[in-house]
């Protein structure tokens, strides 16, 4: 019986955009719900495109804002692309069609068998875990619409017989609760949930494929970035503060080491597309 995909109710807005306006602008992506017998391990199927003529490349950049993994399938390469700490930019030119698998995080373990520490800032062959993906695979996948592309690639991930988990309720469960009620350390994490502090890092070190106080440091910069973007004179010290750094230098330091700019530079930049827009 052929998959009935349905598209995802909601707006996409990814907090991890740092240009999410110029991201709606110039590229198409749409999302697919995900089978009842790959929802524990899939958040959505997603397929984004565009169509570039001869204008510029239009350059996405983007911090992963949760630590996903993805399966994707296109023209130029087909891979799985892991966890990466810090920015990563992705360049949209000529024309091209990206179908992939977006994981919850921590579920890629069961496609993995290994600590997903090993995967971290990785992106690795696609035929590397699941080796029906051939050449021919991807030709014939690329070449069907969206109704008849992500079944084929449901079907592929459907091949290695993932087992349920209950480690990965329990990562997405912490992962929320960090957002919602907004815990900023380890510790408050620790004890919120109970667990020692060593028991959470090997849990996300495992699972996730990273220390569980990067996660919260890139909420902390993420949030930082999003106030840049509807902030038209963001006050400096107040955002740091407001952040919990102990000083506005740090924040800084922080920034830029992760995003590849300072916050001034950043905010500088956002004014320009938007002038010459």
């Amino acid at each position: 019986m052929a998959e009935i995909l349905q598209k995802s109710a909601d707006d996409y807005t990814s907090r991890g955009h740092l240009d999410p306006a110029g991201f709606k602008q110039h590229i198409t992506f749409n999302r697919y719900q995900p089978p009842a017998d790959l929802a524990p391990f899939v958040s959505h199927f997603w397929v984004m495109s565009w169509n570039r003529g001869t204008e510029l490349p239009y350059v996405s950049e983007q911090v992963m804002h949760k630590p996903y993994v993805d399966v994707y399938i296109s023209k130029d390469d087909s891979g799985i692309q892991c966890t990466f700490l810090n920015r990563k930019d992705y360049k949209a030119e000529d024309e091209n069609r990206i179908i992939g698998a977006r994981f919850l995080p921590g579920a890629f373990h069961s496609f993995w068998h290994w600590s997903m520490s090993g995967l971290r800032d990785k992106t690795i062959p696609l035929q590397q875990i699941f080796p029906e993906a051939t050449e021919e695979f991807v030709k014939n996948t690329l070449s069907l619409p969206d109704q008849g592309a992500v079944p084929m690639l449901i079907e592929l991930l459907r091949t290695k017989n993932p087992q349920p988990d209950v480690n990965i309720a329990v990562v997405n469960d912490i992962i929320a609760t960090i957002e919602t009620e907004n815990l900023q350390t380890v510790a408050q994490v620790a004890k919120r949930f109970a667990k020692s502090e060593r028991w959470l890092q090997q849990l996300f070190q495992d699972y996730v494929g990273t220390g569980i106080k990067w996660l919260l440091q890139r909420n902390k910069l993420l949030e930082a970035a999003q106030s840049i973007r509807e902030t038209e004179d963001p006050d400096w010290v107040a955002m740091a503060y407001d952040l919990e750094y102990s000083s506005q230098q740090h924040f800084i330091t922080d920034f830029k080491r992760v995003l590849g700019k300072t916050p001034l530079q950043y905010k500088k930049e956002l004014n320009k597309q938007k002038y010459s827009a």
